[in-house]
């Protein structure tokens, strides 16, 4: 799948349903192999990733994503799903963070964090300061419990 992706470097858009109730779960090796694959990207300005449910994902995976994030410099749309992803936590979460304060056109941001047990109000408070200093966000949503 990386490779016939990575191969679409004029790619707009980009949505990938990993959901964790697919019979291979997705882990963080793949989630490495994720972040070669947006780095090919450069033309993508949208990207939707759900990867709820994947209960091998930790942090050590959100930051790889977070790397291959960061070089999206065309980037408007971003929405992630980690809902009941067990292994995320405030580290992964502060790494994401940090890749979408350095794109500079986002303007549409989603988040989903819910039943994520290890983000607590210092993930909370990372995205708060993230999103209060993105001007030119028109509209961001995050779903969570901190």
């Amino acid at each position: 799948m990386t490779n016939a992706i990575s191969s679409l470097s004029s790619l707009s858009h980009l949505q990938l349903h990993l959901h964790g109730s697919y019979p291979s779960s997705i882990t963080d090796r793949t989630m490495k192999s994720m972040c070669t694959m947006l780095r090919s990207l450069i033309m993508l300005s949208h990207l939707n990733l759900d990867l709820s449910r994947n209960k091998k994902i930790t942090d050590s995976g959100v930051i790889d994503v977070s790397h291959g994030l960061s070089q999206l410099t065309h980037l408007i749309s971003f929405q992630i799903n980690l809902s009941w992803c067990e292994g995320v936590s405030d580290v992964g979460v502060s790494h994401v963070m940090d890749a979408i304060q350095s794109l500079q056109h986002l303007s549409h941001l989603h988040l989903n964090l819910c039943l994520c047990k290890k983000v607590t109000d210092v993930g909370g408070e990372k995205i708060g300061d993230i999103v209060r200093a993105r001007t030119s966000l028109i509209e961001c949503w995050v779903d969570g419990y901190f």
